[in-house]
């Protein structure tokens, strides 16, 4: 049964932290991920109760949102009526929102029409982040079975990718320069998770691992050429930071932006500005892409 909300809850702007840092609370629970799209913002959320009962969950509770300029949300039925059950990914290609869901790829339009909804059926897959490889293909990663797939834009169809990659616990990642930098999940209790580089797109691409330590790493963006990533648990040499850096030695440099809350689970650079997501918190921050600097 499909989860049908269709009424529009006011956000709240909080007093910014600095003149150039705006916080927004009032998303919907367990926000996974964001899209600014335009002049709105869009917004995945796992639905309730939490990642320990819905990631594995078949109930379709989770759910696509607008977050418009005006200060209200509401909520995108999909045209298919399938809906959603742990969406955890999206990304925009071209007119398109295309956006992970457990074993499934669904490209719409941000009005909610569907344009293809694939399911990926092997044992094992959980599809966790998506990006843009190219104009007429999509990569996934599956935080199930530790690699990547391929998505043709245009009809949905998935292909393994990748093969020589394997890293368990799979979760965001980013291509920039050719090159995919990602981050891995670990024990809730050991500072297991790492961020890799794979510096090859073919089937032979080589993964090495720039540094570990984290507790709980979901999030990776590359801003002005910088690696930033946010976790739940920051780092064993920086335990109270949700938000870190690297610098060109796999060093890690605490952030303090996101340390006040929960923890950070997507990171989101136009170049320009960038926006982080506060999974547990319902919230988001949106910050000058300026103050993420090389050795800042």
């Amino acid at each position: 049964m499909t989860k049908c909300l269709s009424a529009l809850l006011t956000l709240t702007i909080i007093q910014p932290v600095s003149a150039e840092e705006i916080l927004v609370s009032g998303l919907p629970p367990f926000t996974e991920a964001i899209l600014p799209f335009e002049a709105d913002v869009y917004a995945i959320s796992i639905g309730p109760g939490g990642p320990g009962e819905e990631f594995g969950s078949q109930a379709t509770n989770g759910g696509l949102y607008k977050l418009g300029p005006n200060g209200v949300h509401e909520s995108i039925t999909l045209s298919d009526g399938d809906g959603l059950r742990n969406p955890t990914g999206l990304v925009e290609l071209g007119e398109q929102i295309v956006i992970v869901d457990g074993n499934q790829v669904i490209s719409l339009s941000p009005e909610g029409d569907v344009n293809w909804r694939r399911s990926y059926d092997e044992e094992g897959v959980f599809f966790y982040d998506v990006e843009v490889l190219n104009d007429a293909t999509l990569l996934v990663s599956d935080f199930g079975r530790g690699g990547f797939v391929t998505v043709s834009a245009n009809t949905g169809e998935i292909r393994p990718a990748l093969n020589d990659v394997q890293i368990n616990g799979l979760a965001r990642f980013e291509i920039t320069d050719g090159q995919i930098y990602a981050v891995s999940w670990g024990a809730d209790d050991a500072w297991d998770s790492a961020v890799y580089r794979i510096s090859e797109l073919d089937e032979a691409g080589l993964s090495v691992m720039l540094a570990d330590g984290f507790g709980n790493l979901e999030s990776i963006e590359v801003v002005n050429g910088t690696v930033v990533v946010g976790g739940y648990r920051g780092h064993q040499a920086h335990q109270a930071f949700k938000l870190m850096q690297l610098d060109t030695e796999g060093g890690v440099h605490s952030l303090g932006a996101g340390s006040d809350t929960r923890g950070v689970s997507d990171i989101y650079s136009d170049g320009h500005s960038v926006w982080l997501n506060f999974f547990y918190d319902g919230g988001y921050t949106k910050i000058l892409a300026r103050h993420f600097l090389a050795g800042s």
